[in-house]
């Protein structure tokens, strides 16, 4: 990527006095952001600092910056969940920061790709981190792909840094042995995650009007698929149902936020604990394998497609646990052990 100027404008105009008086603008034809008589002003970070709030704000006609808030104002920003949009928010900023005032032109040039990809490395101390900035410049620049205001989408495709699966993670006896004593508040959700499957998001959400006595059915966050849940006894015990509102309270009986959620089970955690609450859910799909649901009901129960559950069960259910299970339920009652 061609190296990134200041981008100051600098206007030099003579006095009656004879003095010089320079007038710095953000940008060519943006907002004066000093004014300065004698020497010509240093380019210093605090005029670099004033620029970039400038064009944060007005959007330079030739930086990225432009880019980043057109999308920010676009409806397909605004269509997004409040918590996504948040989320984005955060990421929008960084990539402003890092990117703004870089010209458009230079997410075209051929050596983009390779700039960006360098970008994703300086931060693989953060692999998470480093994968969430490229992804989100990824849909920025398809955005804009789209609207004819970039060539090409450089960050498309750039692999994650950040690889984990948790196929084998489901909760065991021990880790809700570890759990028996916490607050009722909390261990409701982990009972009803592990016998739903649901999002922690989706699973807050949940109200008393979307169970019905044969099954629960609910839209998801993440895919706006439906998710429709068996009821069965241990499930109808745990809802020790009916109600009115949300399903889940907190310890003030109000609804829980995700973000007041996820501090209070951050807290009551065990210490050392090696699980997360997002593991309740491959629980829950390992034991509907178990229980001989194909890859179809399974994507029905959860509001997986049909498509994906294949790639996507995968990553999640314990295989092994599943064949041995199997086993030993073809063999019968004869087999021990």
């Amino acid at each position: 990527m061609p190296t990134i100027s200041t981008g100051l404008h600098i206007v030099r105009k003579k006095l009656a006095s004879g003095e010089d008086r320079y007038f710095v603008y953000a940008y060519r034809g943006g907002p004066r952001i000093h004014v300065q008589d004698g020497a010509k002003p240093a380019i210093t970070p605090a005029l670099l600092d004033a620029a970039y709030a400038a064009r944060r704000e007005r959007g330079s006609p030739d930086g990225f910056d432009r880019i980043v808030n057109l999308y920010r104002a676009s409806p397909d920003f605004a269509k997004l969940k409040p918590g996504t949009q948040r989320d984005y928010r955060i990421w929008l900023d960084r990539i402003s920061k890092k990117w703004g005032m870089a010209p458009i032109r230079a997410f075209n040039a051929p050596d983009a790709r390779a700039t960006l990809v360098a970008w994703r490395d300086s931060m693989a101390e953060t692999p998470r981190a480093a994968d969430r900035a490229i992804g989100t410049l990824a849909t920025v620049l398809g955005w804009a792909y789209d609207r004819g205001l970039v060539s090409q989408n450089a960050a498309k495709g750039i692999k994650h840094l950040h690889k984990t699966n948790r196929a084998d993670l489901i909760w065991e006896p021990r880790h809700w042995q570890a759990v028996e004593d916490i607050v009722p508040h909390i261990k409701r959700a982990l009972v009803l995650a592990s016998l739903t499957g649901l999002r922690q998001g989706d699973l807050l959400n949940l109200r008393w009007e979307q169970i019905h006595p044969a099954y629960i059915a609910t839209t998801t966050a993440k895919t706006g698929g439906e998710a429709v849940i068996p009821m069965h006894d241990e499930l109808a015990r745990a809802l020790m149902g009916p109600g009115k509102g949300h399903v889940l309270l907190n310890s003030r009986a109000q609804p829980w936020t995700s973000s007041g959620f996820q501090s209070s089970w951050r807290k009551a955690m065990p210490v050392g604990f090696d699980r997360k609450f997002h593991d309740l859910r491959g629980t829950f799909v390992t034991r509907l394998a178990i229980a001989g649901f194909s890859d179809s009901e399974i994507a029905d129960v959860i509001g997986w497609t049909a498509e994906r559950v294949a790639s996507i069960r995968a990553r999640y259910v314990d295989r092994a646990r599943v064949a041995k299970a199997r086993a030993v339920r073809l063999a019968g009652p004869s087999v021990t052990g």
